[in-house]
């Protein structure tokens, strides 16, 4: 049996395999961001705050933060792990989305010219 290769076969069955492998990676990236929104909920990574007691002023000497302030910069640092948490959440859901966006059509189209051709 002889291997019937040509260019175009080879360039159909590769961007058909290039669009597969983009829809399989964008799938498993919502997935996952799936799981880490619903089931995992503590799955993101830690944000790290760190609140001062001490700084020093304009003049150079050491100021100590009052509770009250101390207070305000926590909840500051905890609003800002928050906001970036939702950024990094949607960043993660955009790239995935794009992924299926042109993977599925760059797939769907190669392996239906495939089907054609072996059809005639």
């Amino acid at each position: 049996m002889a291997l019937n290769l040509t260019l175009r076969k080879v360039y159909l069955y590769l961007f058909a395999i290039v669009g597969l492998i983009v829809v399989i990676i964008g799938a498993v990236s919502m997935i996952d961001l799936g799981l880490k929104t619903y089931v995992f909920t503590k799955a993101d990574y830690p944000c790290f705050r760190t609140i001062p007691e001490m700084y020093p002023d304009k003049t150079g000497t050491v100021q100590t933060l009052t509770p009250e302030q101390q207070q305000q910069q926590t909840d500051l640092q905890n609003k800002q792990c928050e906001e970036q948490r939702a950024s990094d959440k949607q960043r993660q859901a955009s790239i995935a989305l794009a992924q299926l966006i042109v993977g599925l059509p760059l797939y769907l189209y190669h392996w239906l010219l495939i089907k054609k051709e072996n059809q005639v």
